[in-house]
């Protein structure tokens, strides 16, 4: 694929004298996360059920960006641990049955890299997200008004102890790694 000269991107992204907003579903967005124990990669899940929007702001400067996430979506591809997951221990999806993201900026870092700065809500506590994005392709095709999407794929991390979650030996390190991917 024809990477877009920065110009574009930068519009694209930014939305100049755009409104229309990026529909983000389960169809062509992946949000993942791995989490490492003892330094080493220790178990990754995903989430098939999301709703969100990026929504460029008409005058060029920044944008919003927000996602929802159906908590009960999780699949590990392990029965046992999904089950887990969405218990009262870790998830708590019965009373937690989504996790929010918000963005509150949108840094450029040329044509292919941006900084999403955030607000992420899990099992009831908010707190602030870094996403680094990288890989963004926008082909011509797509950076016509209507465009539905870009392709991309940003990285997070969030400590499991400020979301009250479990973490230690025996499950796992405390930082987890938030994997997004847009296709």
């Amino acid at each position: 694929m024809r990477m877009l000269p920065g110009r574009v991107l930068a519009v694209y992204l930014l939305g100049a004298g755009a409104a229309a907003a990026h529909h983000l579903d389960g169809s062509n967005t992946r949000i993942s996360f791995e989490v490492e124990r003892l330094g080493h990669d220790w178990f990754s899940a995903a989430f098939s059920e999301l709703s969100g929007d990026f929504v460029p702001a008409p005058d060029g400067r920044g944008g919003r960006l927000s996602v929802s996430v159906r908590m009960a979506s999780l699949d590990s591809r392990s029965p046992y641990w999904s089950e887990r997951l969405r218990s009262p221990q870790w998830l708590d999806i019965a009373h937690y049955p989504e996790m929010t993201f918000h963005s509150t900026g949108i840094e450029l870092e040329g044509t292919q890299r941006a900084q999403v700065l955030g607000e992420l809500t899990l099992r009831g506590v908010t707190r602030p997200l870094r996403l680094s994005i990288s890989d963004i392709d926008c082909p011509e095709a797509r950076a016509a008004p209507g465009a539905d999407h870009c392709r991309f794929l940003g990285r997070g991390m969030l400590r499991r102890s400020e979301f009250g979650l479990p973490h230690g030996f025996w499950q796992g390190g405390d930082v987890v790694e938030i994997i997004v991917r847009g296709d």
